[in-house]
């Protein structure tokens, strides 16, 4: 009988899940800008922060490892300068963060699942649009690496609610020309490092 609730306690912590809900980006940006090649001393950029949605599908190997993809709705962030470019309306940029992990979850007994994990986070620039003081805006793809602690608590064997913090590694170029100084070309390399919190509605099937 022992032996019997044991395989029944384990094959309870594998399988298929789907967590779903909203996600708050945080972004902690740094920037380096140089036009027509000539650093700007005590440049930086701003970025805004964002609100999506997003969704992951992910396996339970076994009560300690699991796996999961994460992709959200893309959303537009706004990029300004800062620092001696302070008040510089640079543009928007609407990209797709997603990002594979592998979770460790701590033993537990009960409804309270907390885990730490780690992975790969690609995201993708879908469109790019020109402030007013910059034109031909454009950033590039970027991908990094991904730290992430979170928890679930659980309501039933099929269903809880979930809160996960990811924190980002990456950083992009963006280039364009300032009309001002008669099109010069800008360069920018921006750390963006977001924290990504994400929580909602988890169901294991």
């Amino acid at each position: 009988m022992l032996a019997a609730g044991s395989a029944s306690a384990q094959s309870q912590e594998t399988g298929w899940y789907l967590e779903l809900g909203p996600a708050h980006v945080e972004f902690s940006e740094a920037a380096k800008v140089a036009v027509a090649g000539n650093p700007i001393p005590d440049s930086d950029a701003i970025l805004s922060n964002n609100q999506t949605v997003a969704a992951g599908l992910g396996y339970r190997f076994d009560n300690n490892f699991s796996v999961i993809g994460i992709i959200g709705v893309p959303p537009t962030t706004k990029l300004k300068g800062a620092g001696s470019l302070a008040g510089m309306d640079v543009g928007e940029v609407t990209y797709g963060p997603a990002f594979v992990a592998l979770n460790y979850h701590f033993p537990t007994t009960g409804a309270f699942k907390p885990y730490i994990g780690a992975g790969i986070n690609y995201t993708v620039i879908f469109d790019t649009e020109d402030g007013n003081d910059i034109s031909n805006f454009d950033a590039e793809d970027t991908s990094g690496a991904l730290l992430r602690a979170g928890f679930e608590y659980r309501f039933n064997e099929n269903h809880g609610f979930f809160v996960s913090a990811n924190k980002i590694f990456i950083s992009t170029t963006a280039t364009g020309t300032v009309p001002a100084f008669g099109g010069a070309p800008v360069k920018a390399d921006i750390d963006l490092d977001p924290l990504i919190i994400h929580a909602g509605w988890v169901l294991r099937f």
